[in-house]
């Protein structure tokens, strides 16, 4: 899925860029951001791919 999961704090000048929200169900802070919000982790990560709304 080619993702990166690092403290983007931890590296100075990285363009960070976020593509996807992962245990989205979870939150408590609700971003309205145009990215896709998964319940869990995409299947590809062994999560069920089951998308939430924005």
């Amino acid at each position: 899925m080619r993702l990166t999961d690092v403290h983007t704090a931890v590296i100075p000048g990285f363009p960070f860029r976020p593509g996807i929200h992962v245990h989205y169900q979870e939150t408590h802070l609700r971003i309205q951001d145009g990215l896709p919000k998964m319940k869990d982790t995409p299947k590809e990560m062994g999560g069920s791919g089951v998308g939430m709304a924005e």
